[in-house]
């Protein structure tokens, strides 16, 4: 498999993941450029985010999304930074919108095409959820709505707006079941995705975040004598003829051409790293004043943090897994050779591939003379991580499917509805 093909292939996935998180989390993760209507001139933004066709989306659905959204997002980001934190919140603040905008989309689409349950259906499914869900509240064969309803009030909820919730989302869950069962996976596609999950790389890793390069450029920088005094005449003589050069303004003039000349101290000391790095990632470390991270058989859709251990817990590397540099250079790199730096996330990388793992599974043009086909063939394997099978690597692939056809539904009923945002940020000079 190409870099180009890996790398098209890893975007994909990670895609049809979030997508096929959607509805279990109320939440439709797809970016995209939305035709947009700036609304600015009405009451009605007071209470609404946008108009979505003939409906409206509520400033307090959006809200909703939202913090669904950051609370799953730290589930599956622990260990992280507060800078980094506060960026993934504002990315979803960012983000909660769109992705409200598109699950309206996607409910009117379906609601349109019968997806929807009718009036006489409507008391046999809500038994039907009830039952499910609130068991322990079925008493004799009948729901004990009073006593439930108690249940739900200390999750400010009611029974009537629980139920009107499910009926609302009854119909696209339907339909993402539909659509998630039509999709299907190729052979191709299954071993692709199998030569991607049994790919593994071991790596040795530089971080260097910007409180580590303040310490190592103040440590490294040395004031003259000529400029703290030209300094000292500038600043505090031409002002007061009879000040003295004493310890405290000393200081404060060594702060300030510190700062001035940082630029040039940044841009000398990035230089003697990339010095460093010719002769290996270890004279690096010991430039920066900092440690080697060895991340040992990572498999390419591995976040580095969860392979970084317990030593190393004030050093994220989930930037560095998620840049473009690490994407490519991981597989293409000499093994040994220092790739760097790499500027994300608040960090300076430097990393080098220190073993890079070889599958014995079929390259894609010799999938066509398979006899056995990709479960005999991954059956037999003894390269797949433990935990990766042919099950759910079809599963997988059949998610990515159903992904691009969901992708692509939406973006016609996008196209087809007038979208109107609105916006009171631009009223401030009211």
């Amino acid at each position: 498999m190409s870099q180009s093909e890996v790398t098209l292939r890893e975007k994909i996935i990670k895609a049809g993941t979030w997508l096929f998180l959607m509805f279990i989390f109320a939440v439709i993760v797809i970016s995209f450029g939305m035709p947009n209507v700036i609304g600015t001139s009405s009451r009605i933004d007071a209470y609404n985010a946008a108009k979505v066709g003939s409906e409206y989306l509520t400033k307090g659905e959006v809200a909703e999304y939202q913090k669904r959204m950051e609370e799953r997002m730290m589930q599956n980001m622990k260990n992280i930074d507060e800078k980094t934190r506060k960026m993934l919140e504002e990315m979803t603040r960012g983000r909660a919108l769109d992705e409200a905008i598109d699950r309206k989309l996607f409910t009117q689409m379906m609601n349109r095409a019968g997806f929807v349950p009718t009036s006489s259906s409507e008391p046999r499914i809500l038994a039907s959820f009830y039952k499910k869900q609130f068991g322990e509240f079925i008493v004799n064969g009948k729901l004990d709505k009073e006593r439930l309803n108690e249940f739900l009030a200390q999750r400010r909820l009611t029974l009537d707006v629980v139920g009107r919730n499910m009926l609302r989302d009854y119909g696209p869950a339907k339909a993402y079941e539909s659509l998630q069962g039509a999709s299907y996976a190729s052979d191709f596609a299954v071993l692709d995705d199998a030569r991607f999950a049994a790919t593994q790389n071991s790596y040795r890793v530089v971080a260097i975040d910007q409180a580590s390069r303040d310490k190592q450029l103040r440590a490294k920088f040395n004031a003259s004598e000529a400029d703290i005094q030209n300094k000292f005449k500038t600043e505090f003589l031409s002002k007061d003829p009879k000040s003295v050069l004493d310890n405290p303004k000393r200081e404060t003039i060594k702060a300030t051409l510190f700062n001035e000349k940082k630029a040039t101290l940044e841009k000398n000391f990035t230089a003697s790293l990339v010095q460093a790095a010719k002769t290996g990632i270890d004279p690096i470390a010991t430039f920066a004043g900092t440690k080697v991270i060895a991340i040992e058989d990572a498999g390419l859709a591995t976040d580095l943090d969860s392979k970084k251990g317990k030593d190393n817990a004030g050093v994220t590397l989930t930037a560095l897994s998620q840049s473009d540099v690490f994407v490519k250079q991981r597989l293409s790199a000499p093994v040994g050779q220092v790739v760097g730096p790499v500027d994300a996330g608040g960090f300076t990388y430097f990393f080098t591939v220190s073993k890079r793992s070889a599958t014995a599974l079929p390259q894609g043009n010799s999938y066509a003379q398979l006899d056995k086909g990709a479960q005999g063939v991954l059956t037999q394997s003894k390269d797949l991580p433990k935990d990766v099978s042919y099950e759910k690597l079809s599963e997988s692939a059949g998610r990515v499917n159903y992904g691009t056809v969901l992708t692509a539904a939406l973006e016609l009923q996008r196209n087809s509805v007038r979208i109107v945002r609105y916006n009171r940020a631009e009223k401030k000079g009211e």
